[in-house]
């Protein structure tokens, strides 16, 4: 039976791949994983699509879990595909393919890696396809310390803005920046309404962070889009990963 696709990922040239069930113990703020119903498949079964379905294509591992919890069966499974890439917000990077690792999982306070200033090895840095940044109109300060900290090594960083379908975890911020009321704005991003950020707040972000980290920054979709085929930063940050891993 084919297995259902992530409304996210339709037209592009990723397949989503998770081995583990149940819900994610990381319990990110506002993840849509963890969200009761939420989810476009059953988190209480594996979601394992077959390597002649993914094909030339890419199997992003563990899309809404991490791709270090029960990391040996996640790793056996991905070295069944062509290509692939790791998902993780703990900062363990030994895997055999590009890694992308969230930096701030927890985005209200500083990481524990940068506080620790316990920053990968070479070897490690290697393989990290790019930083992945969660971002809110209370966290920009933090965000831009990290950036800075990341595009020093030469890693890319893609911001990914941060939606809110809690009334109290949108009111946190709100508690903190009043006037970030104007940011956001209650729609549907592919199948679930949130608080979303608006375009004019996703612009003055960008803006602000391509003065501290130049190229290097990005964002997840685009100003008018959240398809991944209109962004294409995952398999563009892959392919360029492979070509480093491959020494070319």
């Amino acid at each position: 039976m084919r297995l259902k696709q992530n409304p996210k990922l339709i037209g592009s040239n990723l397949h989503d791949c998770r081995t583990q069930v149940g819900a994610c113990p990381l319990h990110c703020n506002q993840c849509y994983y963890n969200r009761e119903g939420a989810f476009y498949c059953d988190i209480n079964k594996t979601h394992i699509p077959s390597p002649r379905t993914v094909g030339h294509g890419i199997a992003r591992m563990n899309a809404g879990h991490d791709s270090n919890y029960r990391r040996g069966e996640v790793i056996r499974q991905a070295k069944k595909y062509k290509h692939a890439f790791y998902n993780t917000s703990i900062p363990q990077f030994d895997f055999p393919g590009p890694v992308v690792f969230t930096a701030n999982p927890k985005e209200e306070d500083v990481p524990t890696i940068i506080m620790a200033k316990e920053l990968p090895s070479d070897e490690e840095l290697k393989k990290i396809m790019f930083i992945r940044l969660r971002v809110s109109a209370s966290n920009l300060d933090l965000v831009g310390d990290q950036i800075s900290c990341w595009v020093r090594l030469d890693i890319p960083v893609v911001l990914t803005f941060m939606a809110y379908y809690e009334d109290n975890a949108l009111q946190k911020v709100l508690e903190k920046v009043p006037e970030a009321q104007v940011y956001y704005e209650w729609k549907v991003r592919h199948v679930n309404s949130y608080y979303c950020p608006t375009k004019n707040f996703k612009k003055m972000v960008m803006k602000r962070m391509n003065r501290i980290g130049g190229r290097l920054v990005s964002m997840c979709g685009t100003f008018e889009s959240n398809q991944c085929v209109d962004c294409k930063n995952c398999e563009t940050f892959y392919w360029q990963t492979m070509k480093h891993l491959n020494g070319e």
